[in-house]
Protein backbone atom coordinates (compact mmCIF):
# COMPACT_ATOMS: atom_id res chain seq x y z
CA UNK A 1 0.00 0.00 0.00
CA UNK A 2 1.37 3.42 -0.94
CA UNK A 3 2.30 5.69 1.97
CA UNK A 4 1.14 9.29 1.55
CA UNK A 5 3.78 11.98 1.79
CA UNK A 6 3.50 15.72 2.17
CA UNK A 7 5.80 16.04 -0.86
CA UNK A 8 3.21 14.26 -2.95
CA UNK A 9 0.47 16.62 -1.83
CA UNK A 10 2.60 19.68 -2.54
CA UNK A 11 3.43 18.30 -5.99
CA UNK A 12 -0.28 17.94 -6.77
CA UNK A 13 -0.89 21.56 -5.80
CA UNK A 14 2.09 22.69 -7.89
CA UNK A 15 0.68 20.88 -10.93
CA UNK A 16 -2.68 22.57 -10.48
CA UNK A 17 -0.93 25.93 -10.11
CA UNK A 18 0.59 25.77 -13.59
CA UNK A 19 -1.11 28.43 -15.68
CA UNK A 20 -3.14 29.76 -12.75
CA UNK A 21 -2.53 33.09 -11.08
CA UNK A 22 -4.53 33.80 -7.91
CA UNK A 23 -5.62 37.21 -9.17
CA UNK A 24 -8.36 37.81 -6.61
CA UNK A 25 -6.12 37.06 -3.63
CA UNK A 26 -3.35 39.30 -4.95
CA UNK A 27 -5.74 42.14 -5.76
CA UNK A 28 -7.63 42.02 -2.47
CA UNK A 29 -4.41 41.94 -0.46
CA UNK A 30 -3.17 44.97 -2.38
CA UNK A 31 -6.45 46.75 -1.58
CA UNK A 32 -5.81 46.20 2.13
CA UNK A 33 -2.34 47.74 1.83
CA UNK A 34 -3.62 50.76 -0.12
CA UNK A 35 -6.41 51.38 2.38
CA UNK A 36 -3.94 51.18 5.27
CA UNK A 37 -1.88 53.95 3.69
CA UNK A 38 -4.87 56.32 3.59
CA UNK A 39 -5.84 57.08 7.17
CA UNK A 40 -8.86 59.21 6.30
CA UNK A 41 -10.31 56.47 4.11
CA UNK A 42 -9.81 53.85 6.83
CA UNK A 43 -12.12 55.73 9.19
CA UNK A 44 -14.90 55.74 6.61
CA UNK A 45 -14.57 52.03 5.83
CA UNK A 46 -14.45 50.47 9.31
CA UNK A 47 -17.29 48.48 10.81
CA UNK A 48 -18.74 51.13 13.07
CA UNK A 49 -22.01 50.17 14.70
CA UNK A 50 -23.38 53.70 14.88
CA UNK A 51 -22.59 54.36 11.22
CA UNK A 52 -24.19 51.08 10.17
CA UNK A 53 -27.29 52.01 12.12
CA UNK A 54 -27.35 55.17 9.97
CA UNK A 55 -27.37 52.95 6.85
CA UNK A 56 -23.67 53.24 5.94
CA UNK A 57 -24.01 49.67 4.68
CA UNK A 58 -20.86 49.67 2.55
CA UNK A 59 -18.95 49.23 5.80
CA UNK A 60 -20.26 45.65 6.01
CA UNK A 61 -18.00 44.79 3.07
CA UNK A 62 -15.15 47.28 3.42
CA UNK A 63 -14.42 46.68 7.12
CA UNK A 64 -12.52 43.50 6.33
CA UNK A 65 -9.82 45.43 4.50
CA UNK A 66 -9.22 47.98 7.27
CA UNK A 67 -6.47 47.26 9.82
CA UNK A 68 -5.59 49.05 13.02
CA UNK A 69 -1.79 48.87 12.76
CA UNK A 70 0.98 47.46 10.59
CA UNK A 71 1.36 44.32 12.71
CA UNK A 72 -2.34 43.62 12.27
CA UNK A 73 -2.09 44.17 8.52
CA UNK A 74 1.05 42.04 8.11
CA UNK A 75 -0.28 38.93 9.82
CA UNK A 76 -3.83 39.14 8.49
CA UNK A 77 -2.76 40.19 4.99
CA UNK A 78 0.00 37.60 4.61
CA UNK A 79 -2.30 34.85 5.83
CA UNK A 80 -5.05 35.98 3.46
CA UNK A 81 -2.67 36.07 0.51
CA UNK A 82 -1.28 32.60 1.18
CA UNK A 83 -4.54 30.82 2.00
CA UNK A 84 -6.48 32.66 -0.68
CA UNK A 85 -3.90 31.80 -3.33
CA UNK A 86 -3.89 28.09 -2.47
CA UNK A 87 -7.70 27.98 -2.34
CA UNK A 88 -7.97 29.73 -5.71
CA UNK A 89 -5.63 27.15 -7.21
CA UNK A 90 -7.58 24.23 -5.78
CA UNK A 91 -11.12 25.49 -6.37
CA UNK A 92 -11.60 29.03 -7.64
CA UNK A 93 -15.40 28.86 -7.65
CA UNK A 94 -15.68 27.79 -4.02
CA UNK A 95 -13.06 30.33 -3.00
CA UNK A 96 -15.12 33.15 -4.47
CA UNK A 97 -18.31 31.75 -2.94
CA UNK A 98 -16.66 31.57 0.47
CA UNK A 99 -15.43 35.16 0.31
CA UNK A 100 -18.74 36.58 -0.91
CA UNK A 101 -20.74 34.80 1.78
CA UNK A 102 -18.26 35.38 4.62
CA UNK A 103 -17.93 39.09 3.83
CA UNK A 104 -21.60 39.49 4.80
CA UNK A 105 -22.04 36.73 7.39
CA UNK A 106 -19.16 37.84 9.62
CA UNK A 107 -20.38 41.44 10.22
CA UNK A 108 -23.97 40.18 10.52
CA UNK A 109 -22.88 37.72 13.20
CA UNK A 110 -20.99 40.45 15.05
CA UNK A 111 -24.01 42.76 14.83
CA UNK A 112 -26.31 40.18 16.33
CA UNK A 113 -23.91 38.50 18.74
CA UNK A 114 -21.80 41.40 20.01
CA UNK A 115 -24.03 44.48 20.31
CA UNK A 116 -21.47 46.06 22.64
CA UNK A 117 -18.73 45.97 19.98
CA UNK A 118 -18.60 49.41 18.38
CA UNK A 119 -15.70 49.01 15.93
CA UNK A 120 -14.36 46.05 13.97
CA UNK A 121 -11.91 45.61 11.13
CA UNK A 122 -9.42 43.21 9.59
CA UNK A 123 -9.06 40.17 7.36
CA UNK A 124 -8.76 37.62 10.16
CA UNK A 125 -12.37 36.46 9.85
CA UNK A 126 -11.88 35.87 6.13
CA UNK A 127 -8.56 34.17 6.91
CA UNK A 128 -10.43 31.66 9.05
CA UNK A 129 -13.00 31.17 6.28
CA UNK A 130 -10.22 30.39 3.78
CA UNK A 131 -8.42 28.14 6.26
CA UNK A 132 -11.58 26.10 6.88
CA UNK A 133 -12.32 25.98 3.15
CA UNK A 134 -8.82 24.73 2.35
CA UNK A 135 -8.85 21.99 4.97
CA UNK A 136 -12.40 20.95 4.05
CA UNK A 137 -11.43 20.65 0.38
CA UNK A 138 -8.35 18.62 1.20
CA UNK A 139 -10.28 16.46 3.66
CA UNK A 140 -12.89 15.67 1.01
CA UNK A 141 -10.19 14.79 -1.50
CA UNK A 142 -8.46 12.37 0.85
CA UNK A 143 -11.75 10.78 1.90
CA UNK A 144 -12.66 10.16 -1.74
CA UNK A 145 -9.31 8.46 -2.29
CA UNK A 146 -9.64 6.49 0.99
CA UNK A 147 -6.42 8.01 2.25
CA UNK A 148 -7.11 7.80 5.97
CA UNK A 149 -3.79 9.17 7.19
CA UNK A 150 -4.15 12.51 5.42
CA UNK A 151 -7.89 12.62 6.07
CA UNK A 152 -7.19 12.46 9.80
CA UNK A 153 -4.48 15.12 9.43
CA UNK A 154 -6.85 17.59 7.76
CA UNK A 155 -9.65 16.78 10.21
CA UNK A 156 -7.27 17.63 13.06
CA UNK A 157 -6.46 20.87 11.25
CA UNK A 158 -10.14 21.82 11.34
CA UNK A 159 -10.36 20.97 15.03
CA UNK A 160 -7.29 23.18 15.57
CA UNK A 161 -9.29 26.15 14.27
CA UNK A 162 -11.93 25.51 16.92
CA UNK A 163 -9.17 25.25 19.52
CA UNK A 164 -7.81 28.61 18.37
CA UNK A 165 -11.23 30.25 18.72
CA UNK A 166 -11.68 28.67 22.16
CA UNK A 167 -8.28 29.95 23.30
CA UNK A 168 -9.02 33.48 22.11
CA UNK A 169 -12.44 33.42 23.76
CA UNK A 170 -11.18 32.22 27.14
CA UNK A 171 -7.95 34.24 27.33
CA UNK A 172 -8.86 37.42 25.43
CA UNK A 173 -5.55 37.09 23.57
CA UNK A 174 -4.78 36.51 19.90
CA UNK A 175 -2.31 33.83 18.84
CA UNK A 176 -0.44 35.64 16.06
CA UNK A 177 -1.03 39.37 16.46
CA UNK A 178 0.16 40.90 19.72
CA UNK A 179 -2.79 42.81 21.16
CA UNK A 180 -1.61 43.45 24.71
CA UNK A 181 -0.01 46.80 23.91
CA UNK A 182 -2.00 47.89 20.85
CA UNK A 183 -5.40 48.21 22.50
CA UNK A 184 -6.85 45.71 20.01
CA UNK A 185 -9.63 43.45 21.24
CA UNK A 186 -9.82 39.99 19.65
CA UNK A 187 -13.17 39.06 18.15
CA UNK A 188 -13.20 35.24 18.10
CA UNK A 189 -16.86 35.24 17.07
CA UNK A 190 -15.75 36.60 13.68
CA UNK A 191 -13.27 33.74 13.36
CA UNK A 192 -15.93 31.19 14.24
CA UNK A 193 -18.38 32.69 11.73
CA UNK A 194 -15.75 32.74 9.01
CA UNK A 195 -14.66 29.19 9.75
CA UNK A 196 -18.26 27.99 9.61
CA UNK A 197 -18.77 29.57 6.19
CA UNK A 198 -15.54 28.13 4.77
CA UNK A 199 -16.26 24.65 6.09
CA UNK A 200 -19.87 24.71 4.86
CA UNK A 201 -18.85 25.73 1.34
CA UNK A 202 -15.95 23.29 1.33
CA UNK A 203 -17.94 20.16 2.20
CA UNK A 204 -20.89 21.03 -0.03
CA UNK A 205 -21.23 18.76 -3.05
CA UNK A 206 -20.44 20.41 -6.34
CA UNK A 207 -23.42 20.31 -8.68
Amino acid sequence: MAIPTITGNITNIERQAVGRIPCASLLLTLVAVIIHLTNGLRVELLYERAALADMALWRVVTCHWVHLNWDHLFWSGATFLFLGSVCEILDKKKTYQTLVIAVVVIPATIWGGLPELKIYGGLSGLDCALYALLFALLLKREMRSSNRSWAVFYAVGLVALLAKVTYETTTGQTIFVANTHSGMIPVPLSHLAGGFVGFSVGIRKTS
